[in-house]
Order: C-alpha cells, then structure tokens, then sequence
C-alpha cells in the first residue's frame, strides 16, 4: 500500500511531501525508483538482492559504517573490551581471552541469525553455538556492562546530528524488564546533548556512512558509554520529532543515493536469508558473492 505524510512545511505555497510504499516482505520487490530510499531489514535485503542478481539485475549498495568501527573505538568511549574474530578462530580456544570476563556478551559482528542470538554465554556454550558457524564469519565478544539505566539512539549523517532520542529504561541489574519511549519512559533530558556530542565523537572521521549510534548511561552517571553503531536504512525510528524524522528520512535516503562503504553480509546471514525468494527466481543462481555489490 501508499500513503503520503505531510512534512509540517510551513512555507503554505510550497507543498512537499513523502510517498511511502509498504512491502509485507513475503515476495521480492519488482520496482524502485532510482531515487527512491529504502528502509529495510538486512536480512530482507540480502533475500531481495539474490532475487535480483538471479534476474541478471544490479543489486541495490546502501551505505554501511565499517565493521570494526566499534572495535575500533577508544575504550574510553566504551567502557569495555570488545573484540571481533572469526568463529574458525573462536573453536581453536582454550580459553577466553583476558579482560573479558567468564560470560562475556557474543553475536554476530554484522547482522543478527537464529542460531547466535545475542546473550552472555561461556566459552563452551560459545563455542558449541559456533559448530556449523561458516569459518569466516566475524564474531562479537565484549564485557558485559552492568546496571544500564537509559539507551539513547543518535542519528548522525554527513558530520552532523540528524536525530536523537532516548529508547528504553532498564527497571534494574539482573532485571531484564524494560520500558521503551512507546510505554512512556521518561530520560534525563540533560543526557540527550551529552549523548549527541559522544556519538559524534566517535563518528567523526571513522564513518563515513550515515550511522545509527546506541549509548547507554548506567545507574547514576552522565557518562555515555557506545553500545552499537550501525546502518541508519534498518535503524527503528523513536521521538525525533517532525524536524528530526524528516532528518531521520533524509539519512535514509542518502545511504542509498549517496551510497559509499556498501553493506557486505556476513556469511551466516548470506546463508540464512539468500534464498528467502528462491521460489521466484530467475535463470542466473546467484552465490554468496553475488548477492551483494
């Protein structure tokens, strides 16, 4: 289905607007307008490229942070060790390395797949989650943070802050109760500068996609600590406001008009989500390799 959304112009003689297209995601996607943005789940995108590859048709580049940006970061700005490895590397441990405690957090580097969800686990559990793992796929160890109290996302798209908001409570340590800006939680709103000027921080000069940032503050700091940075085309929009959703949008866009640092996946998820359309596929048989630009 479409529907249009008036962007609140204030300008009553110029009338601009947004056409959004809704995609059920059970079946490919046949057309988009060149300068159409799309916002997309990786996994759809990585089902909707295949299907076009095997069609003899480009595959639609939208613009990604690097990998290790994270792990990249100054621990300073993290608060933790983080560490990114192939699974081939992880079954060859012994033992976990030092500084990241017995159950540290693991999940996929890039992407989220069924069989590694994100949780704390030792390195046996770890381990046993990685047996049928594709060697190559990359893996994210880090320390476990405790007692987080807020989580903010900041939107940041061309040097600049194009969003913010708080996104979700945490009731308490060892509680995985939650109350997100949808149930109305209430943030310090002192914490949305300082979170913005820390995003952009560690954005700056590393990204040079738009970038998704997730901060947290633990239980009574104003200290921002990063969490995650990732695409801004799969990032939830929160309480932007009406300047800060079209900015939101316009980040969007840009990942794919402007496109620089396409999104690679991960193996795994190339294996989980390629052939979601296989059904309607045409006489090219794409691979991993094609799958992606």
């Amino acid at each position: 289905m479409a529907e249009q959304i008036d962007l609140c112009n204030k300008d009553p003689h110029l009338q601009r607007g947004i056409i959004l297209h809704h995609h059920h995601g059970f079946g490919p996607i046949r057309e988009v307008g060149i300068k159409e943005a799309i916002w997309i789940t990786p996994g759809l995108l990585i089902a909707q490229n295949a299907w076009l590859v095997s069609h003899g048709r480009p595959s639609w580049a939208l613009s990604a942070p690097p990998t290790m940006w994270l792990d990249d970061l100054d621990q300073s700005l993290t608060g933790r060790r983080i560490l990114t490895v192939t699974a081939e590397t992880i079954l060859a441990w012994r033992r976990l390395p030092s500084g990241l405690g017995q159950r540290p957090w693991s999940q996929l580097a890039v992407g989220r797949v069924s069989g590694l969800p994100a949780a704390r686990r030792n390195l046996e559990d770890l381990q046993s989650k990685l047996r049928t793992a594709p060697a190559q796929s990359l893996i994210r160890i880090q320390t476990h943070l405790p007692d987080i109290q807020e989580e903010w996302r900041v939107i940041i798209n061309k040097g600049r802050i194009a969003a913010s908001s708080g996104y979700c409570l945490h009731e308490g340590e060892g509680s995985r109760a939650i109350t997100t800006i949808f149930d109305g939680a209430v943030f310090d709103p002192k914490h949305r500068t300082i979170a913005e000027d820390c995003a952009l921080q560690a954005a700056n000069g590393r990204s040079s996609a738009p970038i998704s940032v997730d901060l947290a503050f633990l239980r009574g700091s104003d200290r921002p600590l990063i969490l995650e940075g990732n695409p801004v085309w799969c990032a939830a929009p929160y309480a932007y406001g009406p300047q800060g959703m079209i900015s939101f949008l316009k980040a969007v866009a840009d990942c794919r008009t402007d496109p620089v640092d396409p999104y690679q996946p991960d193996p795994w998820m190339a294996r989980e989500f390629a052939g979601r359309f296989r059904s309607s596929w045409g006489s090219t048989r794409p691979d991993q390799t094609m799958v992606m630009p």
